[in-house]
């Protein structure tokens, strides 16, 4: 009985006491924020372009993206790879690699970390996938800062020689990333995608 009444009151009681604090309504007004900006530039879309969802528009029409299904989208992009060209700027051998590269850290992430950091990883890293191209992946899943979390705790794990091992199979990728990003700026290439 003790415990029931300790859980109702640290889920209603409490809540309801912070209602009463004008800090939550402050922030429950910061948070507000977000619907209303989306409204204003809606609004400011409906004006200059004549529709109010005219963000998905552009998606859809200009970009050829829209919100699809990300395991049809795999499988096809899987069944049917096309070979890096002049006019072609798409790197799907290394869109790949990265999907099934991050995918499997989920698992230690879940284990290992609180689980707003196993969501937080999970959407980030399906995300990308339902907009119906995966071009860019690399790009999108530089921001998922769990799986970098996971990668120190790993190469932090073991002996001297285990950590050494590790830290460099993480630094070599890493490095070579950091080589092709920066000969593709010089060149003027701002995208692998």
């Amino acid at each position: 009985m003790a415990l029931i009444r300790e859980w109702l009151r640290s889920r209603l009681i409490n809540f309801f006491q912070a209602l009463l604090r004008w800090r939550t309504w402050l922030d429950f007004a910061w948070l507000a924020l977000i619907p209303v900006g989306l409204a204003l530039f809606s609004i400011y879309a409906k004006l200059k372009v004549g529709a109010f969802t005219a963000f998905t528009m552009s998606e859809k029409y200009g970009w050829h993206r829209e919100f699809t299904n990300p395991i049809p989208v795999l499988i096809n992009y899987i069944q049917h790879t096309q070979p890096v060209g002049p006019y072609n700027w798409d790197f799907y051998a290394l869109n790949l690699i990265v999907i099934f590269a991050f995918f499997p850290l989920l698992i230690p992430i879940f284990r290992k970390l609180p689980s707003v950091y196993g969501i937080f990883t999970l959407v980030f890293l399906v995300m990308p996938l339902t907009s119906g191209r995966l071009t860019s992946v690399p790009r999108y899943y530089l921001v998922v800062f769990p799986v970098y979390m996971i990668l120190a705790w790993w190469s932090c794990r073991g002996s001297q020689e285990q950590q050494e091992w590790r830290h460099t199979f993480i630094i070599i990728p890493f490095a070579i990333l950091l080589s092709l990003g920066m000969a593709m700026f010089t060149l003027d290439v701002y995208s692998l995608a």
